[in-house]
């Protein structure tokens, strides 16, 4: 079956004009990126040496998948990426043949019910993009520190490009952030943006629905139309509904990342793996017909227009050895890296401070809040020998002494 897939596969390929990933292929049905070289170059048939899965390659790990089937929202294509993630030196088989050790061992996840069926949209395009929030996303770390956190989703209703950002909360300035960012990655603008009535577009005052003034103003700067539907509608936000089935594969997870840049990289990667999977609707990975949609998008523009669109721009000449950055007063830290390098930070009315380096969004404050992100403290006193060499007695020492400076009055 893996082998009538994959040649099926590389047919899409050819009917698109589109030369294939031999490399991505490879990873996600388990083979030497050679061996679909020699399919492709046999044009529908199969190669005189090729080989199966095999599932027997996961037999080393099977405690841990055993365990893994039992978190929470976990799914099977979750647990095979984490361990193609983890175990990157096995010559671990795909995600066929796992399925076929799962059930050889009689491991199962998730529940036993098949799919709600709801009905197919297709869009022009360049015309569409569907978003919303995966909300109250809630993990441990290996230390036990729970981590709750949102991720932003948005998905291109002709390619089905997927975006995925992590944000604490869900406010206008949430939202607006990652709007911009959604629109810097895409490298053009959707001509409308569907989603229901979440509380950073809509407000209720007196029974009465009211819009988010703010939030239409950035769309109407950046060129695009925003439109609510009814909440939980798949007729007219399905395509980002199935982003979740994605964003599961985070519950893979539990108990084995650090901290934020963990968690960013792990979304990172389930983002690029959303991206380079065959589409079932579509039958080519949306990474393959965004080549196409991306020409039918609105151009951007300027982006430090729609900065000023966000909220006040503060402009920064250089960051300085300190790694602080100031706006009205308001002092945040930025990561070493920075350092000596023109800088732009946005304040917006919610009270959030954007920090952009180089077009990259570097570091987030709160107006109010401590100084320096301890995170970023750390960092810089990672290469001072009076701070110990563990990695934690840098981060106790670092904790300990923004704890002085906060007592001190926070006076940076």
């Amino acid at each position: 079956m893996a082998e009538k897939n994959l040649i099926g596969e590389l047919d899409m390929y050819r009917e698109a004009g589109i030369k294939p990933n031999f490399s991505d292929i490879a990873k996600r049905y388990g083979k030497d990126r050679h061996t679909v070289a020699s399919y492709w170059r046999a044009e529908g048939g199969r190669p005189h040496d090729g080989r199966g899965d095999r599932a027997g390659s996961f037999d080393a790990h099977i405690e841990e998948v055993a365990a893994k089937a039992q978190l929470p929202g976990v799914t099977k294509k979750g647990i095979h990426e984490w361990l193609l993630h983890r175990y990157p030196g096995e010559d671990l088989a795909g995600y066929n043949a796992f399925t076929q050790f799962m059930r050889k061992n009689g491991i199962a996840v998730g529940a036993s019910g098949g799919p709600e069926p709801h009905p197919r949209f297709e869009t022009p395009p360049g015309l569409q993009l569907q978003f919303d929030w995966k909300e109250s996303v809630k993990m441990a770390n290996r230390d036990g520190e729970l981590f709750e956190f949102n991720v932003f989703a948005a998905t291109l209703g002709h390619s089905r490009r997927h975006i995925f950002i992590r944000s604490r909360t869900r406010t206008t300035d949430d939202l607006v952030r990652c709007m911009y960012a959604t629109i810097a990655r895409l490298g053009g603008v959707p001509r409308e943006w569907v989603t229901d009535n979440m509380s950073a577009l809509v407000t209720v005052k007196g029974g009465r629905r009211l819009k988010v003034q703010r939030a239409y103003e950035f769309a109407k700067a950046a060129g695009f139309e925003l439109k609510l539907c009814r909440p939980r509608s798949p007729q007219t936000k399905g395509k980002v509904e199935s982003s979740n089935r994605f964003l599961s594969r985070l519950m893979a997870y539990q108990g084995d990342f650090d901290g934020w840049d963990d968690i960013d990289e792990i979304v990172a990667r389930i983002e690029d793996a959303s991206n380079s999977e065959p589409n079932e609707t579509t039958g080519l990975p949306p990474s393959a017909l965004f080549m196409e949609e991306k020409d039918a998008l609105l151009p951007v523009g300027n982006l430090r227009a729609l900065e000023e669109a966000m909220g006040d721009v503060v402009r920064v000449a250089r960051v300085p050895a300190t790694m602080l950055v100031s706006a009205h007063g308001e002092p945040m830290s930025v990561p070493g890296r920075c350092i000596g390098r023109p800088a732009r930070i946005v304040c917006m009315p919610g009270g959030a401070m954007d920090c952009y380096v180089g077009g990259e969004l570097v570091a987030t404050h709160v107006a109010g809040g401590p100084a320096y992100d301890p995170a970023h403290y750390a960092e810089a006193m990672a290469g001072k020998r009076w701070f110990g060499d563990a990695a934690g007695d840098i981060e106790a020492a670092a904790a300990a002494n923004l704890g002085l400076l906060d007592s001190i009055g926070g006076s940076l």
